[in-house]
Protein backbone atom coordinates (compact mmCIF):
# COMPACT_ATOMS: atom_id res chain seq x y z
CA UNK A 1 0.00 0.00 0.00
CA UNK A 2 1.49 3.50 -1.29
CA UNK A 3 0.67 5.87 1.32
CA UNK A 4 0.65 9.38 0.38
CA UNK A 5 1.11 12.25 3.11
CA UNK A 6 0.25 16.08 2.69
CA UNK A 7 3.39 18.28 3.70
CA UNK A 8 3.16 22.36 3.68
CA UNK A 9 6.41 23.23 1.71
CA UNK A 10 7.72 26.48 3.08
CA UNK A 11 7.81 29.20 0.99
CA UNK A 12 5.26 27.89 -1.97
CA UNK A 13 1.50 29.10 0.10
CA UNK A 14 0.25 25.73 -0.68
CA UNK A 15 0.24 21.87 0.21
CA UNK A 16 1.84 19.50 -2.01
CA UNK A 17 1.68 15.47 -1.65
CA UNK A 18 4.78 13.91 -0.65
CA UNK A 19 5.03 9.93 -1.69
CA UNK A 20 6.50 8.01 1.33
CA UNK A 21 8.09 4.28 1.43
CA UNK A 22 5.71 1.88 2.88
CA UNK A 23 6.40 0.65 6.22
CA UNK A 24 6.42 -3.14 7.42
CA UNK A 25 6.05 -5.96 5.96
CA UNK A 26 4.20 -6.84 2.57
CA UNK A 27 2.43 -9.81 3.65
CA UNK A 28 1.37 -7.99 6.18
CA UNK A 29 -0.23 -4.86 4.81
CA UNK A 30 2.82 -3.13 4.89
CA UNK A 31 2.23 -1.62 7.97
CA UNK A 32 -2.10 -1.42 7.79
CA UNK A 33 -2.82 -4.55 10.19
CA UNK A 34 -5.33 -4.83 7.16
CA UNK A 35 -6.35 -8.45 6.29
CA UNK A 36 -7.68 -6.86 3.07
CA UNK A 37 -4.27 -5.28 2.04
CA UNK A 38 -2.84 -9.08 1.72
CA UNK A 39 -3.95 -12.09 -0.42
CA UNK A 40 -5.48 -14.51 1.25
CA UNK A 41 -5.67 -18.36 -0.19
CA UNK A 42 -7.60 -21.17 1.27
CA UNK A 43 -5.36 -24.30 0.60
CA UNK A 44 -7.61 -27.27 2.39
CA UNK A 45 -10.74 -27.97 4.27
CA UNK A 46 -12.92 -30.71 5.39
CA UNK A 47 -12.30 -31.60 1.91
CA UNK A 48 -8.99 -32.64 2.24
CA UNK A 49 -9.75 -34.76 5.58
CA UNK A 50 -8.72 -31.76 7.87
CA UNK A 51 -10.87 -32.11 11.31
CA UNK A 52 -10.07 -29.99 14.29
CA UNK A 53 -6.37 -29.33 12.49
CA UNK A 54 -3.92 -27.77 14.63
CA UNK A 55 -0.72 -27.74 13.13
CA UNK A 56 1.18 -28.10 9.58
CA UNK A 57 4.87 -28.28 8.29
CA UNK A 58 6.35 -28.61 5.13
CA UNK A 59 8.26 -31.49 4.09
CA UNK A 60 11.79 -29.71 3.54
CA UNK A 61 13.02 -32.97 1.15
CA UNK A 62 9.81 -32.50 -0.77
CA UNK A 63 8.87 -29.40 -2.43
CA UNK A 64 5.63 -28.29 -1.92
CA UNK A 65 4.19 -31.15 0.07
CA UNK A 66 2.57 -29.65 3.31
CA UNK A 67 1.68 -31.98 6.72
CA UNK A 68 -1.39 -31.07 8.88
CA UNK A 69 -1.79 -33.27 11.90
CA UNK A 70 -5.67 -33.56 12.91
CA UNK A 71 -7.10 -33.40 16.63
CA UNK A 72 -10.44 -34.65 15.87
CA UNK A 73 -9.38 -37.83 14.43
CA UNK A 74 -5.73 -38.76 14.90
CA UNK A 75 -4.76 -38.01 11.96
CA UNK A 76 -2.40 -36.36 8.71
CA UNK A 77 -3.83 -34.52 5.92
CA UNK A 78 -0.64 -34.68 3.15
CA UNK A 79 -1.38 -31.90 0.70
CA UNK A 80 0.90 -32.20 -2.65
CA UNK A 81 2.10 -29.60 -4.57
CA UNK A 82 0.32 -27.08 -2.66
CA UNK A 83 -0.77 -23.85 -3.79
CA UNK A 84 -0.27 -24.87 -7.34
CA UNK A 85 -2.93 -25.92 -10.20
CA UNK A 86 -2.13 -29.41 -9.52
CA UNK A 87 -2.66 -29.65 -6.02
CA UNK A 88 -4.40 -32.73 -4.30
CA UNK A 89 -4.27 -34.87 -0.94
CA UNK A 90 -4.65 -37.83 1.01
CA UNK A 91 -5.91 -37.83 4.42
CA UNK A 92 -4.06 -40.48 6.70
CA UNK A 93 -5.23 -42.37 9.95
CA UNK A 94 -2.50 -45.19 11.42
CA UNK A 95 -3.83 -48.24 12.91
CA UNK A 96 -3.15 -47.28 16.38
CA UNK A 97 -3.38 -44.02 15.95
CA UNK A 98 -5.25 -43.96 19.21
CA UNK A 99 -2.33 -44.00 21.08
CA UNK A 100 0.91 -43.09 19.38
CA UNK A 101 -1.11 -40.12 17.40
CA UNK A 102 -3.49 -39.35 20.09
CA UNK A 103 -5.23 -35.71 19.49
CA UNK A 104 -1.87 -34.47 18.22
CA UNK A 105 -0.60 -30.80 18.91
CA UNK A 106 2.31 -30.14 17.09
CA UNK A 107 4.59 -31.37 14.31
CA UNK A 108 7.82 -31.36 13.31
CA UNK A 109 10.20 -32.98 10.52
CA UNK A 110 13.38 -34.40 11.46
CA UNK A 111 16.38 -36.05 9.57
CA UNK A 112 16.79 -39.16 7.55
CA UNK A 113 17.47 -41.28 10.05
CA UNK A 114 15.56 -44.56 9.57
CA UNK A 115 17.62 -47.02 7.53
CA UNK A 116 14.70 -48.50 5.43
CA UNK A 117 14.16 -45.12 3.75
CA UNK A 118 15.81 -42.05 2.20
CA UNK A 119 12.41 -39.82 3.69
CA UNK A 120 12.29 -38.06 6.76
CA UNK A 121 11.20 -38.99 9.56
CA UNK A 122 9.21 -36.95 11.93
CA UNK A 123 8.24 -36.03 15.24
CA UNK A 124 4.36 -35.54 16.70
CA UNK A 125 3.31 -34.44 20.15
CA UNK A 126 -0.08 -35.39 21.51
CA UNK A 127 -2.71 -33.42 24.12
CA UNK A 128 -3.55 -36.54 25.80
CA UNK A 129 -3.61 -38.17 28.99
CA UNK A 130 -3.73 -41.52 27.31
CA UNK A 131 -7.17 -42.68 27.13
CA UNK A 132 -6.93 -44.53 23.46
CA UNK A 133 -9.98 -42.07 22.05
CA UNK A 134 -11.60 -42.18 25.53
CA UNK A 135 -12.24 -45.90 25.41
CA UNK A 136 -9.75 -46.35 29.12
CA UNK A 137 -9.43 -44.06 32.12
CA UNK A 138 -6.35 -41.74 31.53
CA UNK A 139 -3.14 -43.13 32.88
CA UNK A 140 -0.60 -40.34 31.46
CA UNK A 141 1.32 -42.86 29.57
CA UNK A 142 2.15 -40.44 26.73
CA UNK A 143 4.79 -38.27 24.98
CA UNK A 144 6.32 -37.89 22.03
CA UNK A 145 6.54 -40.49 19.02
CA UNK A 146 8.76 -40.91 16.11
CA UNK A 147 7.29 -41.43 12.53
CA UNK A 148 8.76 -41.99 9.15
CA UNK A 149 7.48 -39.53 6.35
CA UNK A 150 7.55 -42.49 3.30
CA UNK A 151 4.72 -42.68 2.28
CA UNK A 152 4.46 -46.08 1.75
CA UNK A 153 5.35 -46.87 5.29
CA UNK A 154 3.22 -44.21 7.30
CA UNK A 155 0.57 -44.93 8.35
CA UNK A 156 1.02 -48.94 7.18
CA UNK A 157 1.06 -52.18 9.26
CA UNK A 158 4.27 -54.00 9.36
CA UNK A 159 3.56 -57.94 9.12
CA UNK A 160 6.92 -58.82 10.91
CA UNK A 161 6.18 -57.01 13.96
CA UNK A 162 2.69 -57.74 14.50
CA UNK A 163 3.70 -61.42 14.03
CA UNK A 164 6.26 -60.95 16.59
CA UNK A 165 4.62 -58.73 19.13
CA UNK A 166 1.68 -60.93 18.62
CA UNK A 167 3.61 -64.62 19.92
CA UNK A 168 5.63 -62.10 22.33
CA UNK A 169 2.35 -60.82 24.09
CA UNK A 170 -0.26 -63.96 23.60
CA UNK A 171 -2.63 -62.13 21.39
CA UNK A 172 -3.41 -59.64 18.39
CA UNK A 173 -0.83 -56.21 18.32
CA UNK A 174 -0.72 -54.14 15.43
CA UNK A 175 1.08 -51.08 16.63
CA UNK A 176 0.86 -49.64 13.22
CA UNK A 177 4.05 -47.39 12.04
CA UNK A 178 5.41 -45.49 14.91
CA UNK A 179 9.14 -45.72 14.51
CA UNK A 180 9.60 -44.86 18.02
CA UNK A 181 7.95 -42.86 21.11
CA UNK A 182 8.37 -41.96 24.81
CA UNK A 183 6.26 -41.69 27.42
CA UNK A 184 7.23 -38.52 29.84
CA UNK A 185 5.15 -35.67 28.85
CA UNK A 186 1.82 -36.03 28.46
CA UNK A 187 -0.51 -33.08 27.04
CA UNK A 188 2.84 -32.47 25.37
CA UNK A 189 1.56 -28.81 23.60
CA UNK A 190 4.35 -28.14 20.99
CA UNK A 191 8.03 -30.07 19.26
CA UNK A 192 10.21 -29.20 17.89
CA UNK A 193 13.89 -31.08 16.09
CA UNK A 194 17.15 -30.35 17.07
CA UNK A 195 19.40 -33.15 15.34
CA UNK A 196 19.31 -37.03 14.23
CA UNK A 197 16.09 -37.99 16.35
CA UNK A 198 16.37 -34.98 19.18
CA UNK A 199 13.44 -32.98 19.88
CA UNK A 200 12.51 -30.74 22.09
CA UNK A 201 9.18 -30.69 23.60
CA UNK A 202 6.28 -28.09 25.66
CA UNK A 203 5.50 -30.86 28.45
CA UNK A 204 1.42 -29.21 29.20
CA UNK A 205 1.21 -31.63 32.32
CA UNK A 206 4.25 -30.57 34.15
CA UNK A 207 4.67 -27.19 33.35
CA UNK A 208 8.83 -28.11 31.94
CA UNK A 209 10.37 -27.36 28.30
CA UNK A 210 12.18 -31.60 27.83
CA UNK A 211 14.62 -32.32 25.79
CA UNK A 212 13.73 -36.07 23.86
CA UNK A 213 16.17 -38.16 22.39
CA UNK A 214 14.84 -40.95 20.69
CA UNK A 215 18.24 -42.72 20.33
CA UNK A 216 18.28 -45.64 17.39
CA UNK A 217 14.41 -46.26 16.53
CA UNK A 218 13.05 -49.46 17.17
CA UNK A 219 11.29 -49.83 13.30
CA UNK A 220 8.59 -50.21 11.81
CA UNK A 221 5.58 -51.23 14.54
CA UNK A 222 7.85 -52.56 17.54
CA UNK A 223 7.55 -51.60 20.71
CA UNK A 224 11.60 -51.33 22.41
CA UNK A 225 11.93 -47.57 24.32
CA UNK A 226 14.94 -48.76 26.40
CA UNK A 227 17.61 -46.27 24.40
CA UNK A 228 15.37 -42.96 25.29
CA UNK A 229 17.08 -40.18 26.75
CA UNK A 230 15.18 -37.59 28.41
CA UNK A 231 16.74 -34.47 29.60
CA UNK A 232 13.89 -32.37 31.84
CA UNK A 233 14.98 -28.69 32.16
CA UNK A 234 13.01 -28.32 35.59
CA UNK A 235 14.10 -24.56 36.00
CA UNK A 236 12.12 -23.50 33.07
CA UNK A 237 7.98 -22.95 34.00
CA UNK A 238 5.92 -22.72 31.40
CA UNK A 239 2.20 -22.85 31.70
CA UNK A 240 -0.50 -24.84 29.13
CA UNK A 241 -3.86 -23.95 27.80
CA UNK A 242 -6.17 -26.35 27.49
CA UNK A 243 -6.67 -27.00 23.58
CA UNK A 244 -4.11 -24.22 22.49
CA UNK A 245 -0.89 -25.66 21.16
CA UNK A 246 2.26 -24.02 22.08
CA UNK A 247 4.39 -24.42 19.08
CA UNK A 248 8.51 -24.09 18.84
CA UNK A 249 11.01 -24.14 16.51
CA UNK A 250 14.75 -23.77 16.70
CA UNK A 251 17.31 -21.67 15.21
CA UNK A 252 19.73 -23.65 14.31
CA UNK A 253 22.60 -20.86 13.58
CA UNK A 254 22.35 -20.04 17.16
CA UNK A 255 20.82 -23.15 19.13
CA UNK A 256 18.37 -20.99 20.55
CA UNK A 257 14.75 -22.60 21.39
CA UNK A 258 12.15 -20.17 20.86
CA UNK A 259 8.52 -21.27 22.79
CA UNK A 260 5.05 -20.10 22.23
CA UNK A 261 4.58 -20.15 26.21
CA UNK A 262 1.47 -19.70 25.60
CA UNK A 263 -0.12 -19.54 29.67
CA UNK A 264 2.30 -17.00 30.14
CA UNK A 265 1.54 -14.88 27.41
CA UNK A 266 5.31 -14.77 26.47
CA UNK A 267 7.97 -15.74 23.96
CA UNK A 268 10.67 -17.48 25.86
CA UNK A 269 14.07 -18.61 24.29
CA UNK A 270 16.36 -21.23 25.42
CA UNK A 271 19.68 -21.91 24.88
CA UNK A 272 19.69 -25.78 23.89
CA UNK A 273 23.22 -26.09 24.51
CA UNK A 274 23.02 -24.87 28.67
CA UNK A 275 22.47 -26.76 31.54
CA UNK A 276 24.07 -29.63 33.30
CA UNK A 277 23.08 -33.14 34.34
CA UNK A 278 20.80 -33.45 37.80
CA UNK A 279 19.36 -36.15 39.55
CA UNK A 280 17.36 -39.01 38.15
CA UNK A 281 13.93 -38.92 37.59
CA UNK A 282 11.62 -41.98 37.41
CA UNK A 283 10.81 -43.10 34.13
CA UNK A 284 7.63 -45.05 32.40
CA UNK A 285 9.70 -47.24 30.75
CA UNK A 286 12.42 -49.55 31.82
CA UNK A 287 15.94 -48.79 30.64
CA UNK A 288 14.86 -44.80 29.68
CA UNK A 289 17.09 -42.29 31.15
CA UNK A 290 14.92 -39.62 32.86
CA UNK A 291 17.07 -36.94 34.37
CA UNK A 292 16.77 -33.42 35.61
CA UNK A 293 18.35 -30.52 33.98
CA UNK A 294 20.24 -27.71 36.13
CA UNK A 295 21.73 -24.27 35.54
CA UNK A 296 19.36 -24.31 32.24
CA UNK A 297 19.39 -20.29 30.39
CA UNK A 298 16.76 -18.87 29.35
CA UNK A 299 14.64 -15.75 29.32
CA UNK A 300 11.55 -14.03 28.39
CA UNK A 301 12.18 -13.00 24.75
CA UNK A 302 9.05 -11.32 23.81
CA UNK A 303 6.37 -9.96 26.93
CA UNK A 304 2.94 -10.47 24.94
CA UNK A 305 1.14 -8.14 27.10
CA UNK A 306 3.49 -5.03 25.15
CA UNK A 307 2.53 -6.07 22.22
CA UNK A 308 -1.56 -6.85 22.70
CA UNK A 309 -1.07 -10.87 22.07
CA UNK A 310 -3.65 -12.86 24.86
CA UNK A 311 -2.34 -16.53 23.75
CA UNK A 312 0.72 -17.15 21.69
CA UNK A 313 -0.02 -20.16 20.07
CA UNK A 314 1.56 -20.58 16.30
CA UNK A 315 5.57 -20.03 15.93
CA UNK A 316 8.02 -19.98 12.81
CA UNK A 317 11.62 -18.97 12.15
CA UNK A 318 11.73 -17.61 8.63
CA UNK A 319 14.50 -15.34 7.11
CA UNK A 320 15.52 -13.78 10.26
CA UNK A 321 11.78 -13.24 11.24
CA UNK A 322 9.90 -14.45 14.24
CA UNK A 323 6.39 -15.36 13.20
CA UNK A 324 3.66 -15.57 15.91
CA UNK A 325 0.07 -16.65 15.67
CA UNK A 326 -2.26 -14.87 18.79
CA UNK A 327 -4.88 -17.63 19.28
CA UNK A 328 -6.58 -15.44 21.45
CA UNK A 329 -7.14 -11.84 19.06
CA UNK A 330 -6.31 -13.78 15.42
CA UNK A 331 -3.10 -11.60 15.05
CA UNK A 332 -0.30 -12.73 13.17
CA UNK A 333 2.83 -10.73 14.13
CA UNK A 334 6.51 -10.88 12.96
CA UNK A 335 9.54 -9.88 15.02
CA UNK A 336 13.23 -9.15 14.15
CA UNK A 337 15.82 -11.43 15.90
CA UNK A 338 16.38 -8.50 18.49
CA UNK A 339 13.20 -8.75 19.78
CA UNK A 340 11.11 -5.79 18.01
CA UNK A 341 7.99 -6.15 16.25
CA UNK A 342 8.08 -5.55 13.17
CA UNK A 343 4.81 -5.44 11.62
CA UNK A 344 1.11 -7.23 12.90
CA UNK A 345 -2.08 -7.84 10.88
CA UNK A 346 -5.22 -9.14 12.29
CA UNK A 347 -6.33 -12.02 10.24
CA UNK A 348 -10.15 -11.68 12.11
CA UNK A 349 -9.52 -15.93 12.25
CA UNK A 350 -10.65 -17.09 15.66
CA UNK A 351 -9.30 -20.71 15.61
CA UNK A 352 -5.37 -19.41 14.64
CA UNK A 353 -2.92 -21.75 15.73
CA UNK A 354 0.26 -23.08 13.66
CA UNK A 355 1.85 -21.61 10.96
CA UNK A 356 4.83 -22.06 9.04
CA UNK A 357 6.71 -20.14 6.02
CA UNK A 358 8.61 -20.29 3.12
CA UNK A 359 9.62 -17.22 2.76
CA UNK A 360 8.37 -13.70 4.63
CA UNK A 361 6.17 -13.37 1.53
CA UNK A 362 4.58 -17.08 2.02
CA UNK A 363 2.91 -17.92 4.88
CA UNK A 364 0.37 -21.12 5.93
CA UNK A 365 -1.32 -20.93 8.86
CA UNK A 366 -4.03 -23.32 10.69
CA UNK A 367 -7.54 -22.20 11.15
CA UNK A 368 -8.41 -24.69 13.52
CA UNK A 369 -12.34 -23.33 14.27
CA UNK A 370 -13.33 -23.50 10.60
CA UNK A 371 -10.87 -26.25 9.22
CA UNK A 372 -9.22 -24.92 6.96
CA UNK A 373 -5.19 -24.19 5.86
CA UNK A 374 -4.82 -20.72 4.42
CA UNK A 375 -1.94 -18.95 2.58
CA UNK A 376 -0.92 -14.95 2.97
CA UNK A 377 0.93 -12.95 0.38
CA UNK A 378 1.32 -9.81 -0.53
Amino acid sequence: MRVMMLALVAGMGCDEKEEKEPSGLSAFGNGSHDISDVTVTEIANSDDGLDVPRDLEFNPAVEGELWIVNRADDSVTVVFDAGTDSQDSTHIIDSYALHFMEEPSSISFGAATFADSDALTFGTCQESRNTYNDNYAPNDFMGPSLWSADLDLFGESNPDAIDYLSKLFGFYADLGSHLDMLHESPLCMGIAWETENVYWVFDGSDGNIVRYDFADDHDLGYDDHSDGVVSRHVEIEVERVEDVPSHMDIDPATNLLYVADTGNNRILVVDTTAGEEGDRLQASEPGVDHHEMENSVFSTFIDGAEYGLGQPSGLTLVDDYLLVSDHATGNLFAFNLDGELVDWVATGLEGLMGIDARSIEDIWVVDSSSDKVLRIQP
